[in-house]
C-alpha cells in the first residue's frame, strides 16, 4: 500500500499549516459588533428620510407609519443576534437542517401562494407585513452547508462527493428562488456556494465547470425575462436609454451621490426621495446615504463593511472547526457579496438586479435574518481560540459600572 498526502485544511489553501491565532481574541467580536452598529444605525436615519415622503402619500399625516415595521424588525433582529451570540457551536450544528427543510417548505408555499412584486415572486403574506423565505433560506443554507461540507470534505475531489448532500440542497434553493424569478438573489446564493466550497476544499477544476454551467444558466436566464434584457441593454447603453423608463433609477441615482458632494446635503434633505427615485428607501438606499452624508457617509459604510470582511477573515483562518470556517465564510459572503453588488448597482457598475443593501435597506425579512447571521458570527468569535479566557478575564459593564458607583459613594 502507498502513503497518501493528507488533505490540506480548509483554511490552509494558502500553503500554511491551518488556523494561525493572532492579535487580540476578542477583536473579531468587536469588529462585527461595531460595524452592524455603525451600518444599522445609518440605516435606521436614511430609511427614516427616504420613507418619510411616501408615508405622507399614503397616510397624509404620518411620516413614520413605514419607519415604524423597520424599528419593529430591528427590534426582533437584535433579539436574534443577542440569543444567537450567546448559542453554543452545537446549537448551531443541531438547527442547521430543521433550518433548511423550514426553509425550503417556506419557498414551497411562496411558489404556490406567495405574493409578487416588480416580476418576482419572493414574499409570503402575513397580516399587515410580508415576509421573504429567501432570505431565511441563505442563513439556512450557510449553516447547512458548514455542517456538511466539514464532514464530508474528505470526499471532494469526486462528483458525488461535491454533491452529496451540500449540493443538492444548494440547488434545490437555488431553483426555488429562480422559479420566483428572483435572479439577484440567485446570484448571492451562488456567492453563498462558492465561498463554502472554495473554504471546504473543492478542487479547482469543480469550479471551472461550475462556472461555465453557471454562465449558460445566466444567458438562459437573461432571454428568458424581458425586463431583465432591457436593464442589461440600459446598462450597456445608457447613452440611448429611456430617462423616464429602464434608466430612471441609475440616473437619478446618479444624480443624488453627485449632488451630495464631500458632506452631503444634510439629514433628512434628500431631494431624490420625493418620488424621483423608485425604492430609494431599499435598492438604492446608497444614492440617499451619498445625497445626504456626502463622500464622507458612503466612505464610512464602505469601511464598515470592511470592517466586516475582516472579521470574517479572521474566523476562517483562526477557528480551529471547519464547520465554523465554512460557514462563516458562507455568511461573510452572502452579507459582504450582496453590499457589493447593490453598490456596484448604485454607482453604475453593474445592471440593476434588485437586491437590498444589507443592514441598511428597508425590508424586515432583510434585517432580521441578517442581524441573526451576524448573531452567529458573534457566537463563533466567541469561541475563537483564547476569546473565552479574555471575556472571563474581563469584568462585564454592569460590574464596572457598579464599581464605579460604590467607588464614588465610598469617596
Amino acid at each position: 500500500m502507498t502513503a497518501t498526502a493528507p488533505r490540506r485544511t480548509p483554511a490552509s489553501r494558502d500553503g500554511g499549516n491551518g488556523p494561525q491565532p493572532s492579535g487580540s481574541p476578542v477583536l473579531t467580536y468587536y469588529l462585527l459588533a461595531a460595524a452592524t452598529a455603525l451600518l444599522v444605525v445609518v440605516g435606521l436615519a436614511v430609511v427614516l428620510s427616504s420613507t418619510s415622503s411616501d408615508a405622507l402619500r399614503r397616510t397624509g399625516d404620518n411620516p413614520y407609519s413605514l419607519f415604524l415595521f423597520q424599528v419593529l424588525a430591528l427590534g426582533v433582529g437584535v433579539v436574534a443576534l443577542v440569543f444567537g451570540s450567546r448559542m453554543p457551536l452545537g446549537f448551531w450544528k443541531k438547527l442547521a437542517f430543521p433550518l433548511l427543510l423550514t426553509s425550503i417548505g417556506l419557498l414551497l408555499v411562496v411558489v404556490a401562494v406567495g405574493e409578487a412584486s416588480g416580476g418576482n415572486r419572493n414574499w409570503i403574506r402575513i397580516g399587515p407585513a410580508t415576509f421573504q423565505p429567501s432570505e431565511l433560506a441563505k442563513l439556512a443554507l450557510a449553516l447547512f452547508l458548514g455542517v456538511a461540507l466539514a464532514v464530508g470534505r474528505e470526499q471532494l475531489t469526486t462528483l458525488r462527493g461535491a454533491l452529496v448532500p451540500g449540493g443538492i440542497a444548494a440547488i434545490t434553493v437555488l431553483a426555488l428562488v429562480l422559479i420566483g424569478r428572483d435572479m439577484g438573489t440567485a446570484i448571492v446564493i451562488c456567492l453563498m456556494v462558492a465561498a463554502a466550497y472554495w473554504v471546504a476544499g473543492l478542487p479547482l477544476r469543480w469550479f471551472a465547470a461550475a462556472g461555465g454551467v453557471a454562465v449558460v444558466g445566466a444567458i438562459v436566464l437573461l432571454n428568458e425575462g424581458t425586463s431583465r434584457g432591457s436593464r442589461i441593454d440600459a446598462w450597456l447603453n445608457p447613452e440611448t436609454c429611456d430617462p423616464q423608463g429602464a434608466c430612471m433609477q441609475t440616473l437619478h441615482g446618479t444624480w443624488a451621490l453627485a449632488s451630495g458632494g464631500l458632506w452631503g446635503l444634510g439629514p433628512g434633505m434628500s431631494r431624490e426621495k420625493w418620488g424621483y427615485l423608485p425604492v430609494a428607501d431599499s435598492d438604492f438606499i446608497f444614492s440617499i446615504i451619498g445625497e445626504e452624508y456626502g463622500l464622507v457617509g458612503t466612505l464610512l459604510m464602505l469601511v464598515a463593511f470592511g470592517m466586516l470582511i475582516v472579521a470574517v477573515n479572521r474566523l476562517v483562518t483562526r477557528h480551529s472547526d471547519p464547520f465554523v470556517q465554512i460557514s462563516a465564510a458562507a455568511i461573510g459572503a452572502w452579507i459582504v457579496g450582496q453590499a457589493c453588488i447593490n453598490i456596484a448597482v448604485v454607482v453604475g457598475l453593474a445592471p440593476v438586479t434588485g437586491v437590498p443593501l444589507p443592514l441598511v435597506s428597508s425590508g424586515g425579512s432583510s434585517l432580521m435574518v441578517s442581524l441573526a447571521a451576524i448573531g452567529v458570527l458573534m457566537a463563533y468569535a466567541r469561541r475563537e481560540p483564547g476569546a473565552q479566557e479574555a471575556f472571563a478575564a474581563r469584568p462585564s459593564v454592569i460590574k464596572r459600572s457598579f464599581a464605579v458607583v460604590a467607588r464614588g459613594r465610598r469617596g
